[in-house]
């Protein structure tokens, strides 16, 4: 009998986000045993792969370094490669953004990476979206259309095509410790990832300085 480390996978989990919003722990959620916590500056500096069960198959988990990294240019240079290739590798995959808002405020670096990912997709899976670290007096405002809606109008007033972003369910996800979730959070989670279908995936144009551009124009839009 294989193990599951051996089994050849139906699909890869890979997450897309920034550094601190809680991709390594929703993978763990999903069954993975990734690094999980406190980092001085930077976020995680490479990628790993772990394959799990999730339902009836097994899925490759992907664990990626956040974008926007305190490393600076060359870093986030880096960090967007590593995303480029393993999307352009990765066969079939299930796509998730995870982004983590300020009392409902998504960040301008969280908008750059929705933005600067949704224009360059020329394959994709319906992409899912976990909103995270979310107090527990917000998710009522949060996990409702008009907020989902004022997210995508806001994508699409400057020039994003959202038609591979999902946009009626997305996965609201209250502050979390560093131990992780709780067991009704994990099987919530699994239960998301495993509600979408996978697809093949290709990217390009993952140019650092274009990110930082895009960066610098919602921080303008917002005053920040």
């Amino acid at each position: 009998m294989l193990q599951i480390d051996q089994a050849y996978p139906s699909c890869s989990v890979i997450l897309m986000g920034n550094p601190g919003v809680g991709k390594s722990a929703i993978l763990n959620a999903l069954g993975g045993s990734f690094y999980s916590g406190f980092s001085f500056i930077t976020g995680n500096p490479g990628s790993s792969k772990q394959n799990v069960t999730l339902g009836d198959k097994i899925v490759e988990l992907i664990d990626l370094p956040g974008i926007a990294d305190a490393g600076g240019g060359e870093t986030m240079s880096d960090n967007l490669k590593v995303l480029q290739d393993t999307l352009n590798s990765c066969g079939k995959a299930l796509l998730f953004f995870v982004i983590k808002p300020n009392n409902g405020r998504i960040s301008p670096e969280d908008f750059a990476i929705l933005k600067t990912l949704l224009t360059n997709l020329s394959k994709s899976p319906k992409i899912g979206l976990f909103v995270t670290q979310v107090r527990e007096d917000h998710i009522p405002l949060l996990d409702k259309d008009e907020y989902r809606k004022t997210v995508l109008k806001m994508l699409q007033d400057n020039g994003v095509d959202t038609a591979y972003l999902e946009a009626t369910r997305w996965s609201i996800l209250r502050q979390h410790q560093a131990e992780g979730f709780s067991e009704a959070e994990k099987k919530s989670i699994r239960k998301y990832v495993d509600s979408f279908v996978s697809a093949e995936v290709q990217v390009n144009n993952l140019i650092v300085r274009i990110f930082k551009q895009i960066v610098d124009f919602f921080k303008r839009l917002f005053g920040g």
